[in-house]
């Protein structure tokens, strides 16, 4: 598993890698579960405790779910569990089902938990290293989303 961010992987054992235009298009032709392992923001430190914080709304490719944590080295067991049953649910409990990580550009997010899926047995995953910034880059519409975190 690789570090969070940094010069990424060119391609994913086990998994395919699938670009903005092809993805664009697969959207279109095929159900596709999609899923955003970006980071959640954090409330930044030096606000003083009584500081309303307010994180700006997250962009992610519409129809898809965001799990922040998913595509950490290591993850929380709960986390995990998050990860695995979105995953279940999303695909119907079918393995065959294919199913598309992504977080950003140059970020290793998205590979570690396209891995993590390939672990769990999922046989159709698909690296989408272009991230966000590719997706908003062909001018592509955009949802905002909100985190699915653990209860």
């Amino acid at each position: 598993m690789g570090p969070a961010k940094g010069p990424v992987a060119a391609t994913i054992q086990g998994g395919k890698v699938i670009h903005t235009h092809a993805l664009a298009a697969k959207l279109k032709a095929d159900a596709v579960l999609v899923v955003d392992v970006s980071d959640a923001p954090r409330r930044p430190a030096e606000l003083s405790a009584g500081t309303i914080w307010l994180p700006v709304p997250h962009p992610a490719i519409p129809g898809g779910v965001w799990i922040p944590g998913a595509g950490l080295g290591a993850i929380a067991p709960e986390v995990d569990k998050l990860f695995r049953d979105t995953l279940a649910l999303g695909t119907h409990k079918d393995p065959t089902h294919e199913v598309v990580i992504y977080c950003h550009a140059s970020c290793w997010l998205s590979w570690n938990a396209a891995k993590r899926a390939i672990g769990y047995g999922y046989k159709s995953v698909y690296w989408y290293p272009d991230g966000m910034e590719g997706w908003r880059g062909a001018g592509l519409p955009t949802a905002v989303a909100a985190p699915q975190t653990p209860q």
